[in-house]
């Protein structure tokens, strides 16, 4: 529903585009033969050509809109890039149109009758296309329409077109010679410009070029912060007309159920599109998670060393011990006190809290009340009943395989 949304502002903004078009080059073609302005009567015909850049963009969001099916299972959303070669192409055509009209005015002059009228028509010309056109690429920017933001990026020439059939009807009036043809010639180039620019966007994006670096920081940046991801690669996002597809393997550990896994999937999709909302469709494949290391987290007594003995209560222990374990090798440990062993409810929590924030994926521990265990399993920390009566003993239970995973809450008798 949101992609149909931007597809149809994009295709109501290019019926008053035409609208407007239409108006401005009827006025500028009536008081160019009125006034016997060329260079007006040139403008308006080059305003005539835009109508059918127009609707090259109108058909181009029109056919996006359409639902896929079984010869487009993608959709049609690359309808809009081909409209985009072919404004691009229109726009070729006035550039090179501009340089022979400028050439031209090199060596003559136009008979200018009624010159204040059509230098008010141009300045009015030149102000309302100007304007138009910042709006056409501000809301092509917003719905990423590559051909609004070419038809906006033509139409704010028309500042210096219009700009030239000012000084170019002044010029032809007062016989200043070369002036009006140099001008046009120069924005003919700048013209030719917007069309090799919006080409080579439209060639890139059939050609599924990557969105850039700003919205991959953003989904990677999701995808980190998502609880249970591990690890991920082979992320690849790539431009299909106005939106953006992608694709993920996220790595997630072996005791994470089917369940848990999609749960995981369904979150890191769901705020990558919210988030980035280029984004019409992200893939997610999930994979298990191959390592030798692991981040323990065990409740202990006292601040000592590996030989230290077991607290009883999670959420009451002095302190936590942090083991990092290599290959079954400790390769270092820490300890941490528990600023909340002494608080009046909810300590538990609170100590989960603590933990997740040290990104332990392992908790051995005697005992773990219900609250402070959902927390933890929420954050697919893997929890496993203790065994032995100090850490050490503890640890070398877990690198035997000897400990048994809590699938519930194991409260404390003590």
């Amino acid at each position: 529903m949101v992609t149909e949304n931007k597809l149809k502002k994009g295709q109501r903004l290019t019926e008053k585009a035409a609208i407007l078009e239409t108006g401005l080059a009827g006025a500028k073609a009536i008081v160019g033969l009125s006034s016997g302005s060329m260079a007006l009567i040139s403008d308006a015909i080059h305003s005539g050509s835009d109508l059918l850049t127009i609707f090259t963009s109108w058909l181009g969001l029109k056919i996006a809109q359409k639902k896929p099916d079984k010869n487009f299972p993608y959709g049609y959303y690359k309808a809009e890039n081909l409209g985009t070669l072919l404004i691009s192409f229109f726009i070729f055509l006035a550039a090179g149109k501009m340089m022979v009209e400028g050439y031209s005015h090199l060596f003559t002059f136009s008979a200018v009758k009624l010159p204040f009228l059509a230098l008010a028509v141009s300045l009015v010309d030149a102000i309302i296309l100007f304007f138009f056109g910042r709006y056409e690429v501000k809301i092509g920017h917003q719905i990423n329409s590559q051909s609004l933001i070419a038809m906006g990026s033509e139409n704010r020439t028309h500042l210096f077109s219009s700009g030239a059939v000012f000084i170019g009807t002044l010029a032809a009036y007062y016989h200043i010679p070369y002036l009006e043809g140099i001008i046009i010639i120069i924005i003919s180039f700048l013209i030719l410009q917007i069309g090799f620019s919006s080409t080579k966007q439209a060639l890139f994006s059939l050609m599924d070029v990557s969105p850039g670096r700003e919205i991959e920081n953003k989904v990677i940046a999701i995808i980190k912060r998502t609880p249970g991801v591990e690890d991920f690669f082979d992320l690849r996002l790539r431009k299909t007309g106005p939106f953006v597809y992608g694709q993920v393997k996220i790595a997630v550990r072996k005791s994470v159920n089917v369940n848990q896994s999609h749960q995981i999937a369904d979150e890191i999709e769901g705020k990558i599109k919210k988030k980035v909302t280029v984004i019409n469709s992200f893939a997610i494949h999930i994979e298990p998670f191959q390592t030798d290391f692991h981040h323990l987290v065990i409740p202990v007594k006292q601040k000592t060393n590996l030989s230290v003995k077991l607290a009883p209560r999670f959420g009451r222990a002095p302190y936590f011990l942090f083991v990092n374990l290599q290959s079954n090798k400790v390769k270092g440990f820490y300890f941490l006190a528990n600023p909340h062993k002494k608080q009046s409810a909810k300590a538990g929590l609170f100590a989960s809290k603590l933990i997740i924030k040290q990104k332990s994926g392992v908790l051995i521990t005697p005992q773990i009340g219900e609250i402070a265990f959902h927390a933890l399993h929420n954050y697919l920390v893997d929890i496993y009943q203790s065994q032995g009566q100090n850490a050490k003993q503890t640890i070398n239970y877990f690198i035997k395989k000897k400990l048994i995973p809590l699938k519930t809450p194991k409260e404390s008798n003590k």
